[in-house]
């Protein structure tokens, strides 16, 4: 029954719900672009709005790219038939048609990468790109909205649709709080005026509600957006007054599957990129570009308790007066003890002459240096146009510009030069077989024309048919071998041209870097050069006088590095706390475990190794300088409400930790190169895993993990076995424990509840 304002009874005895979602959890728009036809559409999560749905890695227009490239190696290329072997046999008008169609997604792709990416201070938009959430529930309840999607990309959905069952209203009683997930909190403030409209939006349900205080119903990084929110207020009002206004305004704090102190994914998604669910769509690299552009990861980094002697740690001071949590159970980055090999490739000219003298109408239009360290390294530059120079411009050349490589060894010199003993140059071009020749006729003079022109001449007046029946069969092969390297370049097969010997470089490695300075230190230009030469692989003697061709000049500089990174030195992953029997031990599972071993260390460390300073800049100035602390302050002291619910799923593998090795080998210049990346050979000891389980680096708890349960006391005084809800860590999810002296906290665990599916 309605009454004088319009609302029924049912709606104003039902407790408003205002809804904050978590990471990735907002839709949002576009509000301006460059692209004047993509404003006013859904960026996340819509592809068919933004035009490369069809793109996953089954879907037809990739297959079809498959057939083309097979076909162009097969058919055009190599004069054969056939459509590559596929099912479904397209012809090739079709054919064009998609690859078309499928330049134009694989462009609106690239156009979608670049509207979620931030600038590279990790806050600002790109010059042009204005990205807003969708408001209310509408942004929260789907993040891809139709028939055929919502199954599939459902939010609070579910939950919405509960709620309106029971008799909830949107606008009256009901409404959703979505923000720009990608950007830190206080940049929502500044920026969107997002804290002081959700302000609003608060007082507006507790009005509409005849005066009921409104459940704040958050989930994974939205509990920690709440938890900012009740602080901005006090900030906002004063101490007083805000708290005033939160025990008005406010009925509870429900957070669900909140990462009170953080999960260890985060770290990983900086590190080592986002898909964001669209592992079918991006590749490697485009979530490397993502997961790097984003502002939001880094306050969901796993508290480490402040070290005074680590100036690198990723929480802020905090005052004396408070307890700091526990550290994680376990380290939540493990570092394998490495060394490296820097090698630089000083800017040169390789003349050419020497590698393409039986080849001058037919020379290489693009070569490549690659560079092999030991037996099993490899790196390379990447083609460069073969040039052309001196006088007449009949010199043939090529422009190495400077390069750098680092190379990944074991942590003494000793082993490292053990491991790699010699390095060795090659000249490469694309193609496969031997490089082309030619043929030295009856008009190539030299000392041996007398004896080509009698042999010419007797080959062709008797033994004509034979004669001809070999030109045909050159002709033949000569035309299969040039579709074969037209493949072969586009497949990225390549052959040696030049090749230098092996130079044995431990020697002057090793007593270069025992060079030092007066004081005893070392010297500042420790890079041992290595002078050597690269031979043509084909020696055939050339000119009048059948020359043997000349190896040409190269110059490469090297260094060994030793670990530069002060890191925890301990082999085992494990609480300082504890002792060595209850440890987590890494080990490897080849036969170099007696000599690798790993340190722990914390987030900030491995981002500063990884060159990332953008997000170490970040950490320090945007979130460690925000007087609501939002890695402190509003992450894991209590929230200031009178009641929490908190809910969370348990026992399922969830993340806790990593093991992290050098990249093999990783080309300095090349920002999107990770110099870290997971050591997908580690292993755990059986004897010491309490639970813990590894799969290609990645450490996670199980339901057999011994976690340390807060007591009614707040003391670690019971042990059980359990796990978090697949994403954030059981030591991050009952946290919420700890705040029983300061708030009326509830706990539901539900067993088996996924992170996400918890909400459904």
């Amino acid at each position: 029954m309605a009454n004088g304002d319009g609302k029924s009874d049912d709606a104003r005895a039902l407790t408003p719900v205002l809804i904050i979602p978590g990471f990735m959890s907002s839709g949002l728009a576009i509000r301006k672009s460059p692209h004047k036809s993509w404003e006013g559409t859904r960026l996340w999560l819509n592809l068919s709005a933004a035009g490369f749905n069809s793109l996953h890695t089954g879907g037809a227009l990739v297959k079809n790219e498959r057939r083309r490239s097979v076909r162009d190696l097969g058919g055009d290329a190599a004069g054969g038939g056939g459509g590559g072997g596929d099912d479904d046999p397209v012809d090739h008008q079709s054919s064009e048609e998609m690859h078309q169609e499928y330049v134009k997604q694989m462009e609106c792709k690239s156009r979608w990468v670049e509207h979620m990416r931030l600038q590279s201070d990790l806050i600002h938009e790109k010059e042009g790109v204005e990205i807003r959430p969708i408001p209310g529930t509408a942004g929260v309840d789907y993040l891809a909205p139709g028939a055929l999607t919502e199954s599939a990309s459902w939010v609070f959905g579910p939950v919405l649709k509960i709620l309106k069952a029971e008799g909830y209203t949107e606008g009256v009683n009901l409404d959703a709080a979505p923000y720009d997930w990608r950007i830190p909190p206080s940049v929502l403030e500044s920026r969107d005026n997002y804290f002081s409209n959700t302000m609003k939006t608060v007082e507006r349900l507790y009005r509409k509600s005849n005066n009921n205080p409104v459940v704040l119903l958050c989930h994974s990084m939205g509990c920690r957006t709440a938890h900012y929110l009740l602080n901005f207020v006090l900030h906002r009002l004063g101490k007083a007054d805000g708290q005033a206004w939160i025990d008005m305004h406010v009925h509870s704090y429900v957070p669900v599957g909140a990462p009170h102190l953080g999960a260890q994914k985060s770290i990983r998604g900086v590190v080592d990129g986002d898909k964001m669910g669209l592992e079918a769509f991006l590749s490697n690299e485009e979530g490397l570009m993502l997961g790097r552009s984003l502002g939001s990861p880094q306050w969901l980094f796993p508290f480490e308790p402040l070290d005074g002697a680590d100036s690198t740690a990723t929480t802020p001071p905090q005052s004396t007066d408070e307890t700091l949590p526990g550290a994680p159970p376990i380290p939540t980055v493990n570092l394998r003890h490495e060394s490296t090999i820097k090698i630089i490739l000083p800017a040169q000219c390789l003349p050419l002459s020497s590698f393409t003298h039986h080849r001058k109408h037919m020379p290489p239009t693009q070569l490549r240096l690659a560079i092999q360290i030991g037996n099993d390294i490899f790196v390379r530059t990447d083609f460069i146009g073969v040039a052309n120079g001196g006088q007449g411009g009949s010199t043939i050349h090529l422009n190495f510009k400077d390069e750098a490589w680092l190379v990944a060894c074991p942590p003494t010199i000793e082993q490292a030069l053990r491991t790699y003993p010699y390095i060795q140059l090659h000249l490469e071009e694309p193609g496969t077989g031997s490089a082309p020749k030619e043929k030295k006729g009856i008009f190539h003079l030299d000392i041996l024309w007398v004896f080509r022109c009698a042999w010419c001449l007797f080959k062709w007046i008797f033994c004509f048919p034979c004669a001809v029946v070999w030109k045909l069969g050159c002709c033949l092969v000569g035309s299969a071998k040039r579709g074969a390297d037209l493949g072969a370049a586009l497949l990225g097969e390549i052959r040696v041209i030049g090749q230098s010997g092996r130079v044995d470089w431990k020697k002057g490695v090793t007593a270069n870097n025992k060079k030092t300075n007066a004081d005893g230190g070392e010297r500042g230009d420790s890079f041992f050069q290595i002078c050597t030469e690269i031979q043509p692989i084909d020696n055939e003697r050339y000119g009048f006088f059948l020359t043997k061709p000349q190896p040409e000049k190269f110059t490469i500089k090297v260094k060994w590095e030793p670990r530069t990174f002060t890191l925890a030195a301990s082999s085992n992953v494990c609480h300082q706390s504890d002792t060595g029997k209850n440890a987590v031990k890494l080990k490897i599972n080849d036969h170099r475990s007696k000599t690798i071993s790993y340190s722990s260390c914390n987030a900030n460390q491995l981002l500063q190794m990884e060159g990332l300073t953008n997000s170490t800049r970040l950490l320090k100035e945007t979130y460690g300088n925000d007087p609501l602390g939002p890695r402190s302050l509003s992450s894991w002291k209590p929230p200031p409400v009178k009641k929490v619910i908190a809910i969370y799923g348990t026992n399922l593998p969830t993340e806790v930790s990593c093991a992290y090795k050098r990249n093999p080998s990783v080309r300095i210049s090349n920002s999107f190169d990770q110099l870290f990346v997971l050591d997908k050979e580690a292993a755990l000891n059986k004897e010491s895993s309490r639970g813990h389980v590894i799969k290609d680096g990645v450490i996670s708890e199980t339901k057999d993990t011994p976690q340390k349960i807060i007591g009614d006391s707040l003391s670690l005084n019971t042990v059980e076995k359990r796990s978090g809800d697949g994403s954030v860590p059981y030591w991050s999810l009952q946290h919420v424990r700890c705040w029983r002296e300061n708030c009326d906290v509830t706990v539901h665990e539900l067993d088996s509840a996924e992170h996400r599916a918890i909400l459904n």
